[in-house]
Order: structure tokens, then sequence, then C-alpha cells
């Protein structure tokens, strides 16, 4: 009896273990954002990107979730700015019009904006 108690003991610390490390993480990919820990600097498109709006005081990138995964976008708090900014996911690729998709986009957080922003973003 004794021997069948330890069994059913190690067969329920095995299964435990396992189950237990096969819980999805609801945020795992933005958690991971592309699989890189810096995406400003580790994705070369949006690195890229930063670095054409650098110098703008009212530019910002921003990081969010869309249908489960990390986007990108860019914006632009000058009030008399007319600008288009486009929805990307990891690999740079458009993904629509954020005007188009901002409703659906979750998790919104700034990733990048100037040392001296002009933007006054509510966190």
């Amino acid at each position: 009896m004794n021997k069948n108690f330890n069994l059913l003991v190690l067969v329920t610390i095995i299964s435990s273990i396992t189950l237990g490390s096969c819980k999805k993480d609801e945020n795992n990919d933005l958690n991971n954002k592309c699989n890189v820990s810096n995406p400003a600097e580790e994705l070369d498109w949006l690195k890229e990107a930063i670095d054409d709006v650098k110098e703008d005081e009212y530019a910002y990138y921003a990081m969010a979730t869309y249908k489960g995964k990390t986007v990108f976008y860019y914006g632009n708090c000058n009030p008399a700015a007319n600008y288009a900014s486009t929805v990307k996911n990891c690999s740079g690729e458009n993904l629509g019009h954020t005007d188009d998709l901002y409703d659906e986009l979750t998790d919104i957080t700034i990733l990048w904006k100037h040392v001296d922003s002009k933007c006054n973003f509510q966190q």
C-alpha cells in the first residue's frame, strides 16, 4: 500500500510540473516584443524609422497588441500636423492604417519619444 501511495505522489508531482510548464501566457507575444529585448534598437526597420524622426519633438512610436500579436505604429501629437500612420508587425509589414485599426489595439505603450517630447501621455 505504501508503495502505491509513493507512486501516486510521484505521478501527481510529475503531472503538476508538466501541466504547469505548459501554461500559456496570454501576453506572451507582447512580453517577447518580437523575440527581442529592445525592439526600438534591435528591429532594423523600426530603428531606421525612429532615426528618421528622432529630431521631431512631437513624434513617437507606440507598441501594442493587435489580434494577439505585437505591433508598432508612428504617432505625432503636433496639432498642426497632418500625417498618415500605419500599423506594422514585427517584420515591418503594413497591416493597415492606424486610424482604421486603432479600436482593435490593446496594451498600448509608448516605445519611443523624443527626450524633450511635446506630447502629453497620460500613463
